[in-house]
């Protein structure tokens, strides 16, 4: 009976640390009762912030949220790099503390951060993807291969930073520390980007920190949950699977239109409505306002029924077609 539910829509998590992604898929499965659950962007175990999740149909949508681009806050300490480019690596790699705070007091490191940033780790730049991660060579993650102590050979991915900026050095617990927020492209390893400023800077770094603040136009804070308010409602509901998918879809889903808000919107007629839910042939009129675009939601009283692409002759190409009925 479970795969008959129709539970469809777009939760916006507030991931915690020290948990990873796909324990956060399972949770919400063991929560709601769905299989059908997908994730947006992988976060780090280590990582907090918004993490996308879609479910049912709009699992088909994945492709196109993961492709939006970044935000995040990071933290990172200086002096010293780790195997995993972030705080739960073993040290490999630092500099004299004497010689750091040196730098560090009198500005020098402070202008060598920030002007590194702007001519060598801003806009289109190629980065090796970091051992520690869940990409797979010969269908083996290269976090396995890292475990077992082999370095495996990877190739440069072209990634875009848009916007880093950089705040002042300061002292905590013992620690010089560093923040930064950067606005970046699909596919871009944020603890790599530091690591590799501060062995351009020759002061070594690692991220402390790491919390995605936004993925395309979607915001944490903009109507994102917790998964320990979303289990606390689950003792509230007894364990009730119905009644949480209630809770969640009335008072958490977040509307899939309006995250896809880049793609123009075409109001369908009851109709083309049905056409569209079945399939069939159809030429969109009145698109002067949409003007010429690559893909265009369809949508029939407020509801998101396909994505689509037109070809010349204004004729639908369905991309993902995501209901049955109107």
């Amino acid at each position: 009976m479970q795969n008959k539910i129709e539970f469809n829509g777009l939760l916006l998590i507030d991931k915690h640390s020290d948990i990873t992604s796909f324990s956060v898929i399972s949770r919400l499965r063991a929560l709601t009762g769905i299989k059908k659950i997908g994730h947006c962007g992988t976060l780090d175990p280590f990582a907090t912030g918004i993490l996308p999740v879609l479910f049912g149909r709009y699992t088909k949508l994945a492709q196109y949220l993961e492709a939006t681009d970044k935000t995040y806050h990071v933290e990172f300490v200086l002096g010293t790099a780790t195997d995993t480019q972030d705080k739960t690596g073993q040290i490999i790699d630092s500099i004299d503390p004497a010689d750091l705070q040196q730098r560090i007091e009198s500005g020098e490191l402070d202008q060598t951060l920030r002007e590194i940033v702007i001519s060598d780790l801003t806009g289109e730049i190629e980065q090796i993807p970091p051992m520690y991660s869940a990409i797979k060579i010969a269908g083996k993650p290269l976090y396995k291969y890292a475990r077992d102590g082999q370095d495996i050979t990877r190739k440069a991915r072209t990634i875009r930073i848009y916007q880093a900026e950089l705040s002042k050095i300061i002292l905590q617990d013992g620690q010089w520390i560093c923040a930064a927020t950067i606005s970046c492209s699909k596919g871009t390893y944020i603890r790599t980007w530091i690591d590799d400023l501060g062995r351009k800077a020759k002061c070594f770094a690692y991220a402390k920190s790491l919390s995605r603040q936004k993925c395309g136009n979607l915001e944490l804070g903009q109507n994102s949950v917790t998964l320990a308010e979303l289990f606390q409602k689950k003792e509230e509901f007894a364990s009730d699977q119905s009644k949480m998918r209630n809770e969640i879809e009335q008072k958490y889903f977040y509307p899939i239109e309006k995250a896809l808000s880049d793609f123009p919107q075409y109001y369908l007629n009851l109709a083309e409505a049905k056409k569209v839910v079945h399939g069939q042939n159809l030429k969109l009129n009145n698109l002067y306002e949409i003007g010429s675009t690559s893909l265009i939601q369809l949508l029939y009283n407020d509801k998101l029924l396909a994505i689509v692409s037109l070809n010349e002759s204004n004729q639908v190409q369905y991309q993902q077609v995501l209901a049955d009925k109107v």
